[in-house]
């Protein structure tokens, strides 16, 4: 669906969501702050009354109020705070999964396509390399949520390669990616790393254009 066919309450919401989340990118690597966990957690949460507004699907407005709680909890830094997030996004890609397979045409659409195929395939095969990356550099507490969660994204990208709706597939794998990113920046590159920059504009632009993809295509 494009903006022309939007009435004037639901473009105006999506616009306060752009907004916030561009003012959130502008704040992205200033020190944490409760200004700045409202800008990251509004844009999202706007997303999600753009979905009520508009009477979506009771799995798509929680799937992105989940969104919206887990970017509070990693607007901040610790253990403590990346787990929250980790937990409310995992629930959130439930939600997601759950949509998904509703609206999806099953497995057959995968393998009827050469595109989906490919695409599944390499996100299994970066499921895995993530995971082989990932688990020997974090601390034991974190293993297993990160294993667990890595499972529910992958999942969460096949149910959505089920479904018609290209705008959304497109939407689902970029917040893939993103968490992708996430996680590398979080546990692979040094803290001192010049890489940091650019990935963590790039984790921020691929999540909120997948959740905004998500919330217009549907």
């Amino acid at each position: 669906m494009g903006f022309d066919n939007l009435p004037v309450l639901d473009t105006a919401i999506l616009v306060v969501s752009a907004s916030a989340a561009i003012l959130y990118g502008i704040q992205i690597r200033a020190t944490p702050s409760h200004s700045r966990m409202i800008s990251k957690a509004a844009s999202t949460a706007l997303l999600s009354l753009f979905a009520t507004v508009r009477g979506e699907s009771s799995l798509l407005v929680p799937a992105l109020a989940l969104g919206s709680v887990g970017d509070a909890f990693l607007a901040w830094p610790g253990e403590k705070a990346f787990l929250r997030g980790l937990g409310s996004f995992l629930a959130a890609h439930i939600f997601y999964i759950a949509l998904f397979a509703r609206l999806g045409s099953g497995v057959g659409l995968i393998l009827s396509e050469t595109w989906r195929q490919a695409l599944a395939t390499t996100m299994l095969a970066l499921a895995l390399v993530m995971g082989f990356v990932l688990v020997p550099r974090v601390g034991s507490a974190l293993r297993l949520p990160i294993v667990v969660y890595s499972s529910v994204i992958l999942a969460m990208v096949l149910a959505v390669l089920t479904v018609q709706n290209h705008q959304v597939v497109l939407g689902a794998v970029l917040f893939a990616l993103s968490d992708s990113i996430l996680a590398t920046d979080e546990f692979v590159v040094s803290a001192d790393s010049h890489h940091r920059v650019w990935m963590q504009f790039a984790v921020w632009i691929l999540y909120y254009s997948g959740q905004f993809l998500i919330a217009l295509g549907l």
